[in-house]
């Protein structure tokens, strides 16, 4: 099923990101299996370097799907409401259809650092290696299924969403922050120097399978079948979680259909009494309420370690814009506002003379939404960094980027639309279709919001004129009127031309 779906519903576009996906998850793999193969002083130490590519592994699997689409969502629960099927039937037949995708196929080829390591302790470690090298494979894809899952059910629920959402945000950022540790303490397990950072990756679920492999070669049969025991029953586990979770997709309304307070009393006095007011409202209500949105616009704190983890190592200097570097990319991450609309875009189309108020008012939602939180994390970055030369940086490059990030948002949401599965809410982290090398395209919009300011500020730091600098503001403050204005009215003519066929690409969620 899953073959025949990908092979009738895949596009150019999807093919070359899939396989740009694939080639990257070779390369992690091969870089994975060097470290195995690499000379190192000690067996012990190349144990320990392996282990350490699993736990990337292991973070890898969580976080990467909240940033990429939720993970492979080809055949989904739903599907299999009408057969006769328990949710643990369905769950094992899911588990297997994920062995047909690429990020399965990666990882058990990068699990081959497992043999490599088994080949230089003995014939029993190579023989124990291959079920290690099984056991954790299903185990890093269960773990990513489980989680997106559970993070899944609980943004659908008003209760669950706040812990949820910071949850999320601390995965993201620690896919990142992995990173320091990898460079504080990596020279000192290289030369065998970080007795407790070892032991540690070996405790960790990830390391397990590392530790069955080097105990077999030294003949530790206890610590083998603890090891691999404990994987096993790991997948026991996540299984038992995941059956539950599917059932739940399987029985219950996604949470756009349930009956909603308006609660826009404060919205309509805040908006003004105009259609653009009116769509303004509409829109942040539905920025509230659905689930989907919620959880793209919260991995958008992914960028936030690019400005926080260098300042860890004392390059303070990007510390700053850290703000800035989440706006950008909750700007792209959000970039399909009209395909998350899908089929709703059609009573806009009907209504007289809508469709230039629908997109000034997206972009004033969209404004109220996001860029509070990345102008507060702005400031308070700046203040932290202490940075003194940073301010005429930040309050020049901000209100560009903040205008031109909600002319950007709608623009691309017109131009580069694709569709998201209608029952998507299941799971939020879900994109769709969404061929993500067409958000690359806001790269020449953002250098358009920043050019004109960083043509006065970096003038003004070369020559140490302050006076030039602080030109910068109002030019920056100007360029994201400018912006906001162009933007929105590219979107709005070519949404009123191709509005018809705008709506034959979103409608095609399934």
């Amino acid at each position: 099923m899953r073959l025949r779906v990908a092979r009738h519903s895949l596009r150019p576009e999807q093919a070359i990101t899939s396989v740009g996906k694939f080639l990257l998850g070779l390369l992690a793999a091969g870089v994975t299996i060097v470290l195995a193969a690499v000379d190192f002083p000690t067996d012990a130490i190349t144990g320990d370097m392996v282990a350490l590519a699993f736990l990337a592994w292991f973070v890898c699997w969580i976080v990467v799907p909240m940033l990429t689409g939720g993970g492979d969502e080809t055949l989904r629960p739903e599907h299999f409401v009408l057969l006769p099927l328990t949710s643990r039937q369905v769950a094992v037949g899911l588990l297997g259809i994920a062995f047909v995708g690429p990020g399965a196929i990666v990882t058990l080829v990068a699990g081959v650092a497992l043999v490599v390591v088994g080949s230089g302790l003995g014939t029993a470690a190579v023989v124990v290696a291959v079920p290690a090298l099984v056991l954790q494979t299903v185990f890093l894809v269960l773990v990513g299924r489980v989680v997106i899952a559970g993070l899944g059910a609980a943004l659908r629920s008003r209760r669950g969403r706040d812990i949820a959402l910071l949850l999320v945000a601390f995965l993201c950022v620690s896919a990142f922050l992995l990173r320091y540790p990898i460079q504080s303490l990596g020279p000192a397990v290289v030369n065998g120097e970080a007795p407790v950072f070892s032991t540690v990756l070996h405790v960790l679920p990830s390391g397990w399978a590392t530790s069955a492999v080097e105990a077999a070669g030294r003949s530790d049969w206890l610590v083998v079948v603890a090891a691999l025991a404990g994987l096993a029953v790991l997948v026991a586990g996540l299984m038992a979680a995941w059956a539950p979770l599917i059932e739940r997709r399987m029985t219950t309304r996604s949470a756009s259909g349930r009956d909603q307070r308006a609660g826009d009393g404060v919205l309509r006095r805040v908006f003004p009494a105009n259609p653009v007011g009116a769509v303004a409202v509409k829109e942040v209500l539905t920025w509230s309420r659905d689930a989907r949105r919620r959880a793209v616009l919260v991995t958008s704190l992914a960028a936030l370690p690019g400005a926080v983890v260098p300042a860890m190592s004392g390059f303070d200097v990007l510390l700053p814009f850290g703000g800035m570097f989440v706006l950008v990319l909750a700007c792209a991450e959000t970039s399909n506002l009209y395909g998350l609309d899908g089929t709703k875009l059609w009573h806009t189309i009907l209504s007289p003379n809508a469709l230039r108020a629908d997109v000034r008012g997206r972009q004033l939602a969209w404004a109220a939404v996001v860029t509070p939180f990345c102008i507060v994390l702005t400031l308070l970055l700046t203040v932290v960094s202490g940075l003194e030369w940073a301010w005429p940086w930040v309050l020049a490059l901000l209100p560009a980027l903040v205008g031109g990030c909600s002319g950007a948002v709608v623009l691309l949401s017109v131009i580069a639309a694709y569709p998201v599965p209608k029952n998507a809410d299941n799971n939020p982290f879900t994109s769709g279709t969404n061929p993500h090398y067409l958000q690359l395209a806001i790269i020449p919009l953002v250098l358009a919001m920043v050019g004109p300011s960083a043509a006065l500020l970096i003038p003004g730091v070369v020559d140490d004129d302050p006076l030039l600098s602080w030109t910068a503001v109002p030019v920056g403050v100007l360029t994201g009127v400018v912006m906001a204005w162009l933007c929105g009215r590219i979107a709005a003519r070519r949404l009123e031309v191709g509005a018809v066929d705008l709506l034959g690409v979103v409608r095609q969620g399934v």
